[in-house]
């Protein structure tokens, strides 16, 4: 399986470095940039992690408000797929955020805990932000539910590598 993943990170980065190489080109400057932002790791696996996690919002939610949508009263369809969704999501972000993209270690239960504590605090704040958002595009405008979960998902990415960052997943 660890020869799989490299091989496949190996691809990426390859093809990744490629397009940088040809952006590079065209502007040595936005070449530049593309190559610092590709070379910080932490950005970069940042990124998957909140791609992974984005896509366990997004098929949590579709799985809720779709085949089991019938479950629940129309007028709160939304709110409740997205809650799932987000409670999904977040168990499934902080395991991948710790493990993969911050590695930080918790030394005793009670640090786990404080660490886990933060990160569910932050994501109240990027849900909060999220479950307004989706009331307001998709219940008062009448946008497309689909469509607003994933442009709002990625306002959401944002924002929770900020908190990650500054409050959570602090290196010691």
């Amino acid at each position: 399986m660890n020869t799989i993943l490299k091989s496949v990170w190996g691809l990426i980065d390859a093809l990744a470095r490629a397009v940088i190489a040809l952006i590079g080109k065209v502007s040595p400057g936005l070449g530049g940039f593309c190559e610092r932002l590709w070379n910080n790791t932490e950005l970069v696996s940042y990124l998957f992690a909140g791609v992974a996690t984005t896509l366990v919002n997004y098929v949590v939610y579709y799985i809720v408000t779709r085949p089991f949508g019938w479950l629940i009263p129309e007028a709160m369809l939304t709110t409740v797929g997205t809650c799932i969704a987000w409670v999904l999501a977040v168990l499934f972000g902080y395991v991948v955020n710790k493990v993969f993209v911050f590695h930080t270690k918790s030394a005793t239960r009670m640090e786990l805990l404080r660490e886990f504590g933060s990160f569910v605090a932050m994501r109240l704040v990027s849900f909060g932000m999220e479950l307004a958002l989706m009331f307001l595009t998709v219940d008062i405008l009448g946008l497309n539910d689909l469509v607003m979960k994933l442009v709002i998902n990625i306002l959401v990415i944002i924002a929770n590598y900020v908190f990650s960052k500054l409050f959570i997943f602090r290196k010691k």
